[in-house]
């Protein structure tokens, strides 16, 4: 099932007949920027046979860009994820947020913290600052509104994909050039304000009192994989924190590395 309501994200539904007070564990999957859920195309169809899975293009880009309303903000985001919930009748989910999705993962955790039953953060910080300096991100949107055109964001691909990555799967290369060079610049621009506008959520990220994961990438130049051992600091015992750091991989692991990314995703989304 896929959405077509024009008040909601396009999000698409693994298992639409779902029961929901029954059957399996629900994981939500929210992308990084300036791409689109596409990039869980790899994924997927290792996850839908242990996990019903809820995969959206968030407000402002691949097919919700109709969405990017409002003023922009992570927040409104995870508000829009909140809705995708309610429509598909899931009451609680694990959710996997890579990059600027583990932002809203955050936000949507403080929103409703009793929605979420995990969260698997990939690629991504609770801190304000690298790969989204507020200065950076008004600059770049500002550039997309001028230029009418998605060019400003294209070095994301070198920044998105591994060097492992970049030279042993070259079809990825393309694939996420063609993804941005498709957005929206519009969407894109208002994301990118968005991203201008968040908040530190360490203080969420320290409290959830579900389980976490940290899944880094070793090649990681956006988001190091140093980060995690400040991250995982910030969680005090006894609550539950997994790490794993994949060699070879970068900032979008489970297109990189999508068998690997799908074992440690259902190892904790699975039990849900």
């Amino acid at each position: 099932m896929t959405s077509l309501r024009p008040d909601l994200p396009w999000y698409d539904d693994s298992d639409p007949g779902a029961d929901p007070g029954r059957g399996r564990p629900v994981l939500v999957l929210l992308h990084a920027f300036p791409l689109d859920s596409t990039t869980f195309d790899r994924v997927l169809p290792l996850l839908v046979d242990t996990v019903r899975v809820l995969r959206v293009d968030l407000p402002g880009l691949g097919r919700s860009v109709d969405q990017a309303v409002g003023e922009p903000s992570v927040v409104a985001m995870a508000r829009a994820v909140l809705r995708v919930l309610d429509d598909a009748g899931v009451d609680r989910a694990a959710v996997h947020g890579v990059s600027t999705g583990g932002y809203v993962a955050l936000a949507l955790a403080d929103l409703a913290p009793e929605r979420v039953t995990a969260l698997l953060l990939s690629s991504t910080t609770p801190w304000v600052g690298q790969p989204d300096l507020p200065a950076d991100r008004l600059a770049v949107a500002g550039e997309l509104e001028r230029r009418g055109d998605t060019e400003p964001v294209a070095d994301s691909v070198k920044g998105g994909l591994g060097e492992s990555a970049q030279g042993e799967q070259p079809d990825l290369v393309g694939l996420v050039a063609g993804i941005i060079e498709a957005a929206d610049p519009r969407g894109v621009a208002w994301v990118a304000r968005a991203l201008a506008a968040r908040t530190d959520t360490s203080a969420v990220l320290a409290g959830f009192a579900g389980p976490v994961l940290l899944l880094y990438g070793a090649e990681d130049t956006e988001v190091p994989p140093g980060t995690v051992d400040e991250m995982v600091a910030l969680r005090p015992a006894p609550l539950v924190t997994s790490v794993e750091v994949l060699p070879r991989t970068g900032h979008l692991l489970a297109l990189e590395r999508p068998a690997e990314a799908a074992r440690a995703l259902l190892a904790v989304a699975g039990e849900g």
